[in-house]
């Protein structure tokens, strides 16, 4: 207690006390049935009780019927440091057996619970003991070795930690003690058991007396050279600042990631970018949401269906789009990780594909507000990524971080054993190097495994590492080699069932070819070690192999990967026939990701590989979603590309339908740039021309109807007459139902029919709600506000155009966010009160907004009662 230890008189006292340490808080009747088990049970617990509180007031806690104890206990500490894998704390704690000596005479029932528990933690120990010692064995195998002797002490029948031993023995040149070793362990096994050790273990002695072992001979090289790098991190950490990393590849931005989790006892829960997420939308996102599900209680039931926009393993989506509630379902993912126990990371953000850089930007919006550590390669992030960071950094306060090449002295200290840098293989190893971690690493181990470090003049630092790496993959049986050329060539799609199908191998030699890999350190944990691996890999393969492995890889993963990934495959295997309808597809999923840039780009990408009357029948089939999403975006610019685009090859086709369409986007689209002249003239000009399918006409019309009110209010009577005749030529399915409410609403205030207004408001409302269409909703609170403002209540209108504003930013639909802030700054500057007219005005610059005066300026509204001001 406090650090020290407690004299406890009375077995009972201390099987209390372990109960409660080890169960938690308990029920009074249950430890006195237990503990004694007789009519007076009750009545023994209670002075046992008064005896321990009469000793140690407060060591227990009685709430109720409960008991708990009322200082921390080890045990709990034990499994705390556990659960975030603290292993060296874990077997610091451990101090034996739970009341070893301390049990004798206790009730059956007792003892029977602790003969569980004394199991239960003794399994957990020795696996910490395992874990640590395979921590330590890259950079401390005497450590190691004394570990996994213990756990032989605890568990002799745990042959693992033999062929451990034999391998930590074998890594520090000591090839005769780890045979030394396994004789003696066999000769254990033939006495208790009169069995032999277990194949593996056979074999792995063989390969030790035929030098055909791959065991390692030195220790994984320690971080050295980032101790100040590592302290402005934490401290940015503690002020609740992000930290931007930055460097060149292999300068060690992931490991100081992991590094600097580790420092601050935290749990790392990292989003990694991979070279091949860019082919794939919202890849990098439903990776990582993969990992996180794999940790947390199961998901409700409405967050799971929401989540099946991107991982289509949990079931169909929801069929009504909702941004928010997607990223509502993403918040609910990640809640149980943003706490203190958990270190958040992102890593090599210059591979995030367009969505999922967009979903990383709006945590802040999901109320998670831990900071991010976040590191990339220098020079490589795309436009939107980059403004991304310079934000953080700016306007949040990030600490950025660039690591720079190490100095002579940290290369020496990644060695140790009194490694000076004044040594000239130290010097050597800096000059060739440049001081890029990734680099020392492997050349050293090139150098050791060669005996000295090679003469003459350095080449480019970037021929040096290819030529360094070709070296080390030249040195691998031919098998290991042809799975790293499969394993570069397919990226994220590789996996050991993968590698057996292309290869035609077992699974076992498939794992066998991969430890090669991995003892050369051209593998990690199963997969290719660093990207620079990959790049030099694919470097020395000719075309035509590279062509035909994309193609056997396609073949492969056609029926159960994203389809974006399957195109890229099939796309450089030279067969853009089977890329175009796959792109189509992501695509598809893009839209139902809300990921509309990238929705875009596959598109593009199935035009740029189709020919001919294809690619222009294709680009005229696409033009209403292509549309769609352009309004989404407000990218006005980019839809009139889309329309010129489509109109070309709507007139190489002879397809009058797409024309009409064209034509009818045109007018829409003039109407939402504001250039409202010109969507009435052409307006006007499509419906005297005729020749248009219902929908065509409805939508033409109401585009019509929307830029006659903007541009002159008085002809509202004419806009309500239009507005009807959209809703007469179409139905409920028609996608824009329930828009022309709202602007019937605004004719009607406009004519000073407030309850007509009203009326149609709340057709609107109940139009928009069904169909979980937050953009709608905004659109009716606007109205509303103006329906509140003509009416003379102030407080009302105000109301209104919050609630739209709050509904505009959670649709998060460029338009609508617009209008809904235009409105409400108008509105404010009506009612005098400037403050909230310049934070909505400040707001509206951060979004590259340029606002108008409003719809009471707009619409030219001057009601009869003039609202008081908020002032």
């Amino acid at each position: 207690m406090g650090g020290g230890w407690l004299p406890l008189a009375g077995r009972r006292r201390a099987a209390i006390l372990a109960y409660l340490a080890v169960e938690g808080p308990s029920e009074r009747t249950l430890l006195a049935e237990m503990l004694w088990g007789t009519e007076h049970a009750m009545r023994n617990l209670r002075v046992e009780l008064h005896r321990l509180e009469q000793r140690f007031p407060g060591l227990v806690v009685r709430r109720g019927s409960l008991l708990e104890l009322g200082v921390d206990a080890d045990v709990r500490a034990f499994e705390e440091a556990l659960e975030r894998a603290d292993f060296a704390r874990a077997l610091d704690l451990y101090r034996g057996r739970l009341l070893e000596g301390a049990a004798a005479g206790v009730p059956p029932a007792f003892e029977d619970w602790l003969l569980i528990v004394r199991e239960r933690f003794e399994e957990r120990y020795v696996d910490a003991l395992v874990a640590q010692a395979e921590r330590l064995a890259g950079r401390d195998p005497r450590a190691a070795l004394a570990l996994q002797r213990r756990v032989l002490e605890r568990d002799p029948l745990r042959e693992a930690s033999c062929r451990a031993i034999m391998r930590l023995y074998a890594q520090l040149g000591e090839v005769r003690k780890a045979l030394e070793f396994y004789e003696g362990y066999a000769d254990f096994l033939d006495r208790e058991l009169q069995l032999p050790p277990v194949q593996a273990t056979r074999r792995l002695a063989e390969e030790l007396r035929t030098g055909k072992a791959q065991v390692r001979r030195w220790k994984r090289t320690p971080l050295a050279g980032r101790e100040h790098e590592l302290e402005r991190m934490e401290r940015a950490w503690r002020e609740g600042r992000h930290v931007i990393l930055l460097g060149e590849p292999g300068i060690g931005k992931t490991r100081l990631l992991h590094e600097f989790a580790r420092a601050l006892g935290r749990r790392p829960l990292l989003l990694r970018g991979r070279p091949e997420d860019h082919a794939v939308p919202l890849a990098t996102v439903a990776r990582g949401l993969r990992v996180v599900l794999e940790q947390r209680e199961p998901l409700p039931d409405w967050a799971r269906r929401e989540l099946a926009r991107v991982l289509p393993e949990l079931g169909e989506p929801p069929s009504a789009p909702s941004p928010q509630r997607f990223l509502a379902a993403i918040g609910e993912l990640l809640a149980p990780f943003d706490d203190a126990d958990w270190f958040w990371g992102v890593d090599d953000l210059q591979f995030f594909d367009e969505g999922s850089l967009e979903l990383l930007m709006q945590l802040r919006s999901l109320g998670l507000t831990r900071p991010l550590a976040v590191a990339y390669r220098s020079g490589t992030l795309s436009p939107r990524a980059q403004t991304w960071i310079q934000s953080l950094v700016e306007r949040q306060g990030a600490e950025l971080v660039e690591l720079e090449p190490l100095p002579p002295d940290a290369v020496a200290r990644m060695f140790g054993d009194g490694a000076k840098p004044e040594d000239a293989w130290v010097r050597a190893l800096h000059r060739f190097t440049g001081g890029n971690p990734f680099f020392i690493v492997q050349l050293s181990e090139s150098w050791r495994a060669r005996g000295e470090p090679p003469e003459g003049a350095s080449p480019a630092l970037s021929d040096r590492l290819h030529a360094l790496l070709r070296q080390r993959i030249g040195a691998v049986p031919a098998r290991a080699r042809s799975l790293l050329r499969l394993a570069a060539v397919a990226g994220e799609a590789y996996s050991p069932q993968l590698a057996g199908a292309v290869m035609g191998l077992a699974p076992l030699e498939v794992a066998e070819a991969a430890d090669v890999l991995e003892y050369q350190g051209l593998f990690r944990r199963g997969r290719l070690a660093h990207d620079l691996v990959r790049e030099a890999t694919l470097r020395d393969l000719d075309p035509e192999t590279v062509r035909a492995l994309h193609a056997q890889v396609a073949e492969q993963i056609k029926d159960r990967a994203a389809p974006g990934l399957v195109a890229a495959h099939y796309e450089r295997a030279g067969m853009p026939e089977r890329a175009v309808p796959l792109r189509l597809k992501a695509a598809a999923g893009a839209i139902r990701g809300f990921a509309y840039l990238e929705a875009f780009e596959q598109f593009h990408r199935a035009f740029e590989l189709s020919q001919g009357e294809a690619r222009a029948r294709l680009i005229a089939q696409t033009l209403i979603t292509r549309y769609r999403i352009g309004v989404a975006t407000g990218d006005w610019p980019r839809l009139e590309r889309e329309l010129d685009l489509t109109e070309a090859a709507a007139r190489e086709l002879g397809d009058a339908y797409t024309l009409k369409n064209v034509q009818v986007g045109r007018v829409d689209l003039n109407f939402r740039r504001l250039d409202l002249d010109r969507a009435v003239r052409l307006g006007r000009q499509l419906l005297a021309e005729g020749g248009l399918t219902p929908d065509q006409e409805a939508m033409a019309t109401y585009a019509l109807a929307q830029a006659l009110l903007f541009r002159d209010p008085d002809t509202h009577p004419e806009v309500a007459r239009l507005c009807r005749r959209a809703l007469e030529l179409t139905d409920e399915d028609w996608y824009m139902w329930g828009w022309p409410f709202t602007t019937l609403a605004l004719c009607c205030i406009k004519g000073g029919g407030l309850e007509e207004a009203e009326g149609w408001c709340a057709k609107a409302e109940a139009h928009f709600a069904a169909a979980d269409d937050l953009a709608g909703l905004a659109t009716v609170q606007r109205t509303r506000a103006l329906v509140a403002w003509w009416r003379g209540d102030a407080e009302a209108a105000a109301a209104a155009a919050e609630r739209a504003l709050e509904l505009a930013r959670k649709a998060d639909f460029r338009t609508i966010v617009f209008m809904a802030l235009d409105t409400a700054v108008g509105l404010y500057r009506a009612l005098g009160d400037e403050a909230r007219v310049r934070a909505l005005t400040a707001e509206a610059e951060r979004r590259g907004f340029r606002l108008e005066r409003g719809d009471l300026w707009r619409l030219r509204l001057e009601p009869p009662l003039r609202p008081e001001t908020l002032l």
